[in-house]
Formats: C-alpha cells, sequence, structure tokens
C-alpha cells in the first residue's frame, strides 16, 4: 500500500550481522496474532511461491513500490533476511503474513517499519486479488495496532497510500486514521507524476 524501500540482496547480507545483534538483545513478539478469520505470524520459506505469485500481480504492485514479475528468489531472500525477527529494528521492515484460520491459506501480508521512536511505527498491507473484498486488510491491520498498542506501549502510527488508492484511504479513515495534507508529497513513480498521501493515528489513553 505506502511506498516502502525494499533492498536486493547484497544489502540483506551486509546488514546481518546487526540484525543477529538486535535478535539476541530485543524482546520477542509473541505470534501468531488471531482475530475471529486470521492469525498473523512472520513470513516463512514455505510462503515464498505464494508471496511472488500474488507480488507479481501488476494490479497488485501498481501502488507499490516493487517491480513485476516478483520472482520467487526475491520472496525467498526477503524472508531469509527477516528470519527470527518477531519486531523489527528501527528504521526496518518487517512482513507478517496474513494466514485464514480455517485453511492456513496465505491471504495477504503486513508490512511494519520502525519509526525513530520505539513506540512509533509505520503500517501498510496487500491481500493477493482472490481474497479482495473480504475485509481481511482491515480485520488483520486492527489487531495488529491492537497488538503493538498493549504489548508494545505504540502510540503513533503512519500510513502512505498513493492518493489513486481510493480503497486503501477508504480502510485508513475507517480505522481511525486522519490525513495530514501538509505532510503529503509528489513524486515521479513508475512512469507517471502521483501524490503520496500521508496518514495519521495517535493513540492517547
Amino acid at each position: 500500500m505506502g511506498r516502502r524501500f525494499e533492498p536486493d540482496g547484497a544489502y540483506f547480507l551486509d546488514q546481518m550481522a546487526a540484525l543477529n545483534f538486535w535478535k539476541a538483545s530485543n524482546p520477542k513478539m509473541i505470534y501468531p496474532i488471531f482475530t475471529s478469520r486470521l492469525n498473523i505470524s512472520p513470513l516463512a520459506r514455505a510462503d515464498a511461491k505464494e508471496f511472488s505469485d500474488y507480488r507479481s500481480d501488476p494490479e497488485i504492485a501498481r501502488y507499490q513500490s516493487w517491480d513485476t514479475p516478483y520472482r520467487e528468489a526475491q520472496a525467498l531472500a526477503l524472508i531469509e533476511s527477516q528470519s527470527g525477527i518477531e519486531l523489527p529494528p528501527k528504521g526496518e521492515w518487517l512482513q507478517l503474513a496474513i494466514r485464514r484460520s480455517d485453511s492456513d491459506e496465505l491471504v495477504g501480508d503486513l508490512a511494519l517499519h520502525a519509526l525513530e521512536s520505539k513506540r512509533e511505527f509505520e503500517l501498510g498491507y496487500t491481500i493477493a486479488k482472490a481474497f479482495q473484498g473480504r475485509g481481511y486488510a482491515r480485520e488483520a491491520t486492527a489487531a495488529l495496532i491492537d497488538f503493538l498498542i498493549r504489548n508494545q506501549g505504540a502510540r503513533r502510527f503512519i500510513a502512505t497510500p498513493d492518493s489513486r488508492n481510493l480503497p486503501s484511504i477508504k480502510l485508513l479513515i475507517s480505522l481511525g486514521f486522519v490525513q495530514k495534507p501538509e505532510k503529503s508529497w509528489s513524486e515521479f513513480f513508475k512512469g507517471e507524476d502521483v501524490t503520496v498521501d500521508y496518514f495519521e493515528l495517535v493513540h492517547t489513553q
């Protein structure tokens, strides 16, 4: 949904020492996170084929940072780079699988970006076309927000959808996100001049 930098395999190898140190010292979250229909946990190697398949769909990738086709080797590199990570270190992203609890099917993923403050996160979400229109993205995103507030003391969330991605914007508004027009920006993206909107959710209790 939002723009996010996904480095190549060489970058991942350069980061492994720092990530391994972080894994040894950072308290872990507890997965899976359950909703009435779904469960959420880090992507596994077995997800690589399905993950690459839906990321290769041009309609899915239209507003996202990756190009198509998104190959299985790319999916594996991303998944392996995040092995053992349950909460991303500052400045990093973590992809979380969204699965149906009744069938264990991979329906999509959540993207979690740790911002400068340990209580602030950027969120993104992608749902495979076959599973769209069923409320899975909202259900999973709401569960992750609630979990981060209750278990990590999170206080602020942001999201940066393409202004043309109306379903994503509608979802954010339904979750209580507020648009901040002064923080939106324009960029040249995939051959087009586009506007990226900025949404924010602040938990004050």
